[in-house]
């Protein structure tokens, strides 16, 4: 059921609907907590998916939440500072942090 939901989460993505986007992924991100436990890597990047999805609505702070999670889930499971998952997480939060700093925020 995750990965239906994950699926329909980025149908919505594509489509702009980040409303339904964010709210599938919510729903899915439950399903894996239960069935994986809050440090599975799949966990985190789907946290790492809702930030980005929060800060391109402007909700940088909600962005930085998630983006704080999945950090940490990423440092549980050793990914190294050259790996792709934690690269694309430091471009993120650079870009989180400029909204937070410049005010554009909800």
């Amino acid at each position: 059921v995750a990965i239906t939901l994950s699926c329909l989460a980025d149908a919505y993505e594509k489509l702009r609907n980040f409303r339904g986007a964010i709210r599938t992924y919510e729903e899915a991100l439950k399903i894996r907590i239960a069935v994986l436990g809050q440090g599975h890597l799949d966990v985190g990047r789907m946290m790492h998916k809702l930030g980005r999805l929060a800060s391109s609505r402007k909700d940088f702070k909600i962005a930085e939440m998630y983006m704080m999670r999945a950090s940490e889930i990423y440092e549980v499971n050793h990914l190294q500072p050259d790996h792709i998952f934690v690269r694309e997480m430091e471009r993120d939060c650079a870009d989180i942090q400029a909204g937070l700093a410049f005010g554009k925020k909800k």
